[in-house]
């Protein structure tokens, strides 16, 4: 896979000889970046490590990560054809009783150092300074979609609102097909979260539990959560894999998106080879509050309780 990277980004990162000094290796410029991503440790022990001055080191970073962003929509995209929905709907078949999901969605937050304009946006409901990225997954964990650069204070229904995914769902660009028809209800492709998002006709969130939940819905509520916790462990895993996302990022401010897309980028890219990762999934959800996410449509709540119903009889 390593060498692979390399290839991937050989083009866009070497640079030539000068009878001045010898260009820092493709292989080296990538292992550094890889190290520095990996571990989250300062650019100077990064250099340290692999005898390269800071400065080298810190443009090394700065352009594997930029190379790495350009290949986001090769590597982090939804499925396109009615066959390859068919087969992330299989996958979700496998976890759960719940009909036709195609993903899952959560938030999770990014620790930085407090900005210089409008600080107080960025400051969470943790208690801490973050930037905000939005996840939606499949089955095994490959990031179908991402949106970050949002600050740490936005609630996760309004992340939703101002990302692509959102407006290509409600605009039916996308998860369209294959349908299901219960009971005279079309079911589209479904995207599964928590009870921060709204429900809408493509996405259903956990019914909020407030004590007065009969069997129907808990059982409901079972075979969702069952289908979600997939994105909370590719979020858990990203931050294993790439602590540099555990830990404050101390980057330019206007660098830490691209950042965090690259270790997006880098995840897919490990999942869609197989590489087995060994060390410790940080598994801490950021599960938001419910918000006011307004009322649903007489639609969206016909599916719900389509799915209800025919769960109840499984």
């Amino acid at each position: 896979t390593f060498e692979f990277i390399c290839r991937l980004v050989g083009p866009a990162i070497a640079r030539r000889n000068t009878r001045m000094r010898d260009a820092v290796p493709v292989e080296k410029r990538v292992a550094v970046s890889l190290w520095r991503l990996a571990t989250g440790e300062c650019y100077r022990s990064c250099g340290l490590m692999i005898g390269l001055a800071k400065p080298t080191v810190l443009k090394c970073c700065h352009e594997f990560v930029e190379a790495i962003c350009r290949l986001q929509d090769e590597f982090i995209k939804f499925p396109s054809t009615k066959e390859e929905i068919g087969r992330k709907i299989e996958g979700f078949s496998e976890k759960s009783k719940f009909p036709n999901v195609v993903a899952a969605i959560d938030g999770s937050h990014i620790p930085i150092k407090a900005p210089k304009e409008n600080h107080e946006d960025y400051f969470n409901r943790k208690h801490f300074y973050s930037f905000l990225v939005q996840g939606i997954v499949d089955s095994s964990g490959l990031f179908l979609s991402v949106a970050t650069g949002f600050p740490g204070s936005l609630h996760d229904s309004r992340m939703l609102r101002l990302s692509d995914a959102y407006w290509a769902a409600e605009e039916e660009g996308i998860l369209m097909e294959p349908t299901l028809d219960l009971g005279g209800t079309v079911i589209r492709p479904l995207v599964v979260g928590d009870s921060a998002y709204p429900l809408q006709t493509w996405l259903l969130p956990v019914i909020k539990d407030n004590g007065a939940l009969n069997q129907d819905q808990k059982k409901f509520n079972k075979e969702l959560a069952k289908a979600r916790i997939v994105s909370e462990h590719a979020f858990g895993l990203l931050k294993g894999r790439w602590r540099a996302l555990l830990k404050r990022l101390d980057e330019d401010h206007w660098r830490i998106p691209n950042t965090i897309i690259a270790c997006c980028v880098l995840h897919n890219i490990c999942i869609i080879r197989g590489e087995e990762f060994e060390g410790d999934a940080d598994d801490n959800s950021d599960d938001d509050d419910d918000d006011d996410n307004g009322v649903p449509s007489q639609v969206s709540n016909a599916v719900r309780q389509a799915i209800i119903e025919y769960l109840a009889n499984q």
